[in-house]
Protein backbone atom coordinates (compact mmCIF):
# COMPACT_ATOMS: atom_id res chain seq x y z
CA UNK A 1 0.00 0.00 0.00
CA UNK A 2 1.41 3.43 -0.93
CA UNK A 3 1.83 6.23 1.60
CA UNK A 4 -1.13 8.27 0.33
CA UNK A 5 -3.50 5.32 0.60
CA UNK A 6 -2.27 4.64 4.14
CA UNK A 7 -2.94 8.24 5.14
CA UNK A 8 -6.47 8.04 3.78
CA UNK A 9 -7.14 4.93 5.88
CA UNK A 10 -5.46 6.21 9.02
CA UNK A 11 -7.98 7.24 11.72
CA UNK A 12 -8.38 10.98 12.12
CA UNK A 13 -6.45 12.40 15.06
CA UNK A 14 -7.26 16.13 15.13
CA UNK A 15 -5.89 16.77 18.63
CA UNK A 16 -2.63 14.99 17.93
CA UNK A 17 -2.20 16.74 14.59
CA UNK A 18 -2.85 20.15 16.15
CA UNK A 19 -0.47 19.57 19.05
CA UNK A 20 2.27 18.25 16.81
CA UNK A 21 1.89 21.19 14.44
CA UNK A 22 2.00 23.81 17.18
CA UNK A 23 4.87 22.04 18.95
CA UNK A 24 6.84 22.02 15.69
CA UNK A 25 6.19 25.72 15.09
CA UNK A 26 7.38 26.45 18.64
CA UNK A 27 10.50 24.30 18.03
CA UNK A 28 9.76 22.20 21.12
CA UNK A 29 10.53 18.53 21.61
CA UNK A 30 7.95 16.26 23.22
CA UNK A 31 10.07 16.22 26.37
CA UNK A 32 10.22 20.01 26.53
CA UNK A 33 6.48 20.44 25.99
CA UNK A 34 5.63 17.70 28.47
CA UNK A 35 7.83 19.34 31.10
CA UNK A 36 6.25 22.78 30.55
CA UNK A 37 2.74 21.28 30.70
CA UNK A 38 3.48 19.15 33.78
CA UNK A 39 2.62 15.82 32.16
CA UNK A 40 4.65 12.75 31.25
CA UNK A 41 6.39 12.45 27.88
CA UNK A 42 4.68 9.08 27.42
CA UNK A 43 1.22 10.54 27.86
CA UNK A 44 1.97 13.39 25.44
CA UNK A 45 3.28 10.90 22.90
CA UNK A 46 0.12 8.81 23.23
CA UNK A 47 -2.07 11.90 22.78
CA UNK A 48 -0.14 12.99 19.70
CA UNK A 49 -0.39 9.54 18.11
CA UNK A 50 -4.03 9.04 19.05
CA UNK A 51 -3.36 6.13 21.40
CA UNK A 52 -4.83 8.11 24.32
CA UNK A 53 -7.42 10.83 24.70
CA UNK A 54 -6.51 13.94 26.65
CA UNK A 55 -8.81 15.35 29.29
CA UNK A 56 -10.03 18.93 29.12
CA UNK A 57 -7.58 19.97 31.86
CA UNK A 58 -4.64 18.35 30.08
CA UNK A 59 -5.53 20.13 26.83
CA UNK A 60 -5.66 23.46 28.65
CA UNK A 61 -2.30 22.74 30.29
CA UNK A 62 -0.80 21.97 26.88
CA UNK A 63 -2.39 25.07 25.37
CA UNK A 64 -0.89 27.21 28.13
CA UNK A 65 2.53 25.62 27.70
CA UNK A 66 2.35 26.31 23.95
CA UNK A 67 1.24 29.91 24.64
CA UNK A 68 -1.72 29.53 22.29
CA UNK A 69 -4.12 32.36 21.62
CA UNK A 70 -7.61 32.05 23.09
CA UNK A 71 -8.96 31.30 19.60
CA UNK A 72 -6.50 28.42 19.20
CA UNK A 73 -7.24 27.15 22.71
CA UNK A 74 -10.91 26.94 21.75
CA UNK A 75 -9.97 25.08 18.57
CA UNK A 76 -7.91 22.56 20.54
CA UNK A 77 -10.75 21.96 23.00
CA UNK A 78 -13.26 21.47 20.18
CA UNK A 79 -10.91 19.05 18.44
CA UNK A 80 -10.86 17.05 21.68
CA UNK A 81 -14.67 16.97 21.83
CA UNK A 82 -15.05 19.64 24.50
CA UNK A 83 -16.96 22.92 24.53
CA UNK A 84 -15.17 26.20 24.00
CA UNK A 85 -13.89 27.88 27.14
CA UNK A 86 -13.44 31.45 25.89
CA UNK A 87 -16.22 33.65 24.59
CA UNK A 88 -16.08 35.66 21.37
CA UNK A 89 -18.48 38.58 21.54
CA UNK A 90 -19.01 41.62 19.39
CA UNK A 91 -17.31 44.71 20.78
CA UNK A 92 -20.75 46.31 21.11
CA UNK A 93 -21.92 43.60 23.55
CA UNK A 94 -22.97 44.92 27.00
CA UNK A 95 -20.45 42.59 28.67
CA UNK A 96 -17.60 44.48 27.00
CA UNK A 97 -18.77 47.93 28.12
CA UNK A 98 -15.83 48.40 30.51
CA UNK A 99 -13.34 47.47 27.80
CA UNK A 100 -15.00 49.90 25.38
CA UNK A 101 -14.73 52.69 27.94
CA UNK A 102 -11.04 51.96 28.42
CA UNK A 103 -10.45 52.01 24.65
CA UNK A 104 -12.42 55.24 24.25
CA UNK A 105 -10.34 56.85 26.99
CA UNK A 106 -7.08 55.75 25.37
CA UNK A 107 -8.11 57.21 22.02
CA UNK A 108 -9.34 60.45 23.57
CA UNK A 109 -6.29 61.01 25.74
CA UNK A 110 -3.99 60.48 22.75
CA UNK A 111 -5.35 63.55 20.97
CA UNK A 112 -4.11 65.46 19.01
CA UNK A 113 -2.07 62.47 17.87
CA UNK A 114 -3.56 59.64 15.77
CA UNK A 115 -4.69 56.34 17.25
CA UNK A 116 -6.75 53.50 15.81
CA UNK A 117 -8.13 50.15 16.96
CA UNK A 118 -7.81 47.14 14.67
CA UNK A 119 -9.09 43.57 14.81
CA UNK A 120 -7.10 40.42 14.08
CA UNK A 121 -7.48 40.98 10.31
CA UNK A 122 -6.14 44.55 10.64
CA UNK A 123 -9.56 46.06 9.91
CA UNK A 124 -9.92 49.49 11.51
CA UNK A 125 -12.68 49.19 14.10
CA UNK A 126 -12.33 52.62 15.66
CA UNK A 127 -10.25 55.77 15.22
CA UNK A 128 -9.82 58.92 17.23
CA UNK A 129 -10.48 62.33 15.67
CA UNK A 130 -6.78 62.91 15.03
CA UNK A 131 -6.50 59.74 12.94
CA UNK A 132 -9.69 60.60 11.03
CA UNK A 133 -8.40 64.12 10.34
CA UNK A 134 -5.07 62.87 9.06
CA UNK A 135 -6.58 60.16 6.84
CA UNK A 136 -9.17 62.60 5.47
CA UNK A 137 -6.44 65.11 4.65
CA UNK A 138 -4.46 62.45 2.78
CA UNK A 139 -7.17 60.35 1.14
CA UNK A 140 -10.17 62.67 0.97
CA UNK A 141 -13.54 62.48 2.73
CA UNK A 142 -15.10 60.06 0.20
CA UNK A 143 -12.54 57.36 1.03
CA UNK A 144 -13.35 57.65 4.71
CA UNK A 145 -16.91 56.50 4.04
CA UNK A 146 -15.66 53.00 3.14
CA UNK A 147 -14.12 50.39 5.47
CA UNK A 148 -10.41 50.79 6.20
CA UNK A 149 -7.79 48.09 6.64
CA UNK A 150 -4.58 49.22 8.32
CA UNK A 151 -2.31 46.93 6.28
CA UNK A 152 -4.02 47.51 2.96
CA UNK A 153 -3.99 51.31 3.45
CA UNK A 154 -0.20 51.27 3.51
CA UNK A 155 0.49 48.40 1.09
CA UNK A 156 -2.00 49.06 -1.72
CA UNK A 157 -0.67 51.30 -4.53
CA UNK A 158 -3.83 53.45 -4.67
CA UNK A 159 -4.17 54.38 -0.98
CA UNK A 160 -1.48 55.86 1.30
CA UNK A 161 1.54 54.74 -0.72
CA UNK A 162 1.85 58.00 -2.75
CA UNK A 163 2.03 59.97 0.51
CA UNK A 164 4.58 57.79 2.35
CA UNK A 165 8.08 59.09 1.65
CA UNK A 166 9.80 56.02 3.15
CA UNK A 167 7.27 53.55 1.73
CA UNK A 168 9.70 50.63 1.03
CA UNK A 169 10.85 50.61 4.66
CA UNK A 170 7.34 50.97 6.07
CA UNK A 171 5.89 48.34 3.73
CA UNK A 172 8.65 45.86 4.55
CA UNK A 173 8.11 46.35 8.29
CA UNK A 174 4.34 45.92 7.97
CA UNK A 175 4.72 42.82 5.81
CA UNK A 176 7.06 41.33 8.39
CA UNK A 177 4.51 41.94 11.12
CA UNK A 178 1.56 40.69 9.04
CA UNK A 179 3.35 37.50 8.05
CA UNK A 180 4.46 36.88 11.63
CA UNK A 181 0.85 37.20 12.87
CA UNK A 182 -0.53 35.07 10.03
CA UNK A 183 2.01 32.31 10.62
CA UNK A 184 1.14 32.30 14.32
CA UNK A 185 -2.52 31.54 13.53
CA UNK A 186 -2.54 28.94 10.71
CA UNK A 187 -6.05 27.71 11.62
CA UNK A 188 -7.63 31.16 11.40
CA UNK A 189 -9.15 30.99 7.91
CA UNK A 190 -10.35 34.60 8.02
CA UNK A 191 -6.88 35.88 8.86
CA UNK A 192 -5.25 33.58 6.29
CA UNK A 193 -7.66 34.86 3.63
CA UNK A 194 -6.77 38.47 4.42
CA UNK A 195 -3.06 37.63 4.35
CA UNK A 196 -3.43 36.04 0.90
CA UNK A 197 -5.28 39.13 -0.32
CA UNK A 198 -2.43 41.34 0.88
CA UNK A 199 0.16 39.17 -0.83
CA UNK A 200 -1.68 39.59 -4.15
CA UNK A 201 -1.21 43.36 -4.06
CA UNK A 202 1.16 44.64 -6.76
CA UNK A 203 4.59 46.16 -6.26
CA UNK A 204 5.21 44.80 -2.77
CA UNK A 205 8.78 44.97 -1.42
CA UNK A 206 11.14 42.04 -1.86
CA UNK A 207 10.50 39.10 0.50
CA UNK A 208 11.86 39.47 4.02
CA UNK A 209 13.92 36.78 5.71
CA UNK A 210 11.74 34.19 7.47
CA UNK A 211 13.68 34.73 10.68
CA UNK A 212 12.75 38.40 10.82
CA UNK A 213 10.76 39.30 13.92
CA UNK A 214 8.63 42.47 13.80
CA UNK A 215 9.74 45.28 16.05
CA UNK A 216 7.37 47.31 18.22
CA UNK A 217 8.05 50.64 16.50
CA UNK A 218 8.05 51.80 12.88
CA UNK A 219 8.67 55.35 11.66
CA UNK A 220 6.38 56.64 8.91
CA UNK A 221 7.11 59.80 6.91
CA UNK A 222 3.94 61.28 5.40
CA UNK A 223 3.79 64.20 2.99
CA UNK A 224 1.04 65.91 1.01
CA UNK A 225 1.97 69.19 -0.60
CA UNK A 226 3.65 71.43 1.94
CA UNK A 227 2.49 69.33 4.90
CA UNK A 228 5.04 66.83 6.19
CA UNK A 229 4.41 64.65 9.25
CA UNK A 230 6.66 62.01 10.76
CA UNK A 231 5.07 59.42 13.02
CA UNK A 232 6.34 56.55 15.07
CA UNK A 233 3.82 53.89 16.04
CA UNK A 234 3.47 51.50 18.93
CA UNK A 235 1.04 48.59 19.22
CA UNK A 236 -0.80 48.05 22.51
CA UNK A 237 -2.86 45.03 23.52
CA UNK A 238 -5.52 44.80 26.21
CA UNK A 239 -3.62 42.89 28.89
CA UNK A 240 -4.76 39.29 29.38
CA UNK A 241 -8.51 39.26 28.65
CA UNK A 242 -10.60 36.10 28.78
CA UNK A 243 -12.53 37.05 25.64
CA UNK A 244 -11.30 36.19 22.14
CA UNK A 245 -12.41 39.50 20.66
CA UNK A 246 -10.60 41.57 23.28
CA UNK A 247 -7.40 39.55 23.05
CA UNK A 248 -7.25 40.09 19.30
CA UNK A 249 -7.80 43.87 19.39
CA UNK A 250 -4.78 46.07 18.77
CA UNK A 251 -4.55 49.74 19.70
CA UNK A 252 -2.16 51.45 17.28
CA UNK A 253 -0.90 54.70 18.77
CA UNK A 254 1.19 57.14 16.72
CA UNK A 255 3.44 59.88 18.12
CA UNK A 256 5.20 62.72 16.25
CA UNK A 257 8.89 62.06 15.64
CA UNK A 258 9.89 65.71 15.87
CA UNK A 259 8.66 69.17 16.83
CA UNK A 260 7.66 70.08 13.27
CA UNK A 261 5.42 67.00 13.04
CA UNK A 262 3.82 67.85 16.38
CA UNK A 263 3.11 71.40 15.18
CA UNK A 264 1.50 70.04 12.00
CA UNK A 265 -0.76 67.68 13.94
CA UNK A 266 -1.79 70.45 16.36
CA UNK A 267 -2.53 72.70 13.38
CA UNK A 268 -4.82 70.04 11.87
CA UNK A 269 -6.62 69.80 15.22
CA UNK A 270 -7.04 73.58 15.40
CA UNK A 271 -8.59 73.60 11.92
CA UNK A 272 -11.09 70.98 13.09
CA UNK A 273 -12.00 72.86 16.28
Amino acid sequence: MDTRAFRRLRPANPVGDLLRGWRTRRALSQAELAFEAGISVKHLSYVETGKAAASRDILLQLASALDLSLRDRNALLEAGGFARQYGERDLSAPELAEARRAIDLLLLRHEPFPAIVTDRRWNVMQANRAASRLMTMLLGPARMQRPLNHMRMFLAPDELKPFVENWPIVAAALLTRARHEAMAAPLDEALQSTWRELMRLPQLPAPIEDSAVPGPLCEVRLRKGDIGIGLIGAVLTLGTPQDVTLQELRVEMFMPVDAASEVALVALADQDA
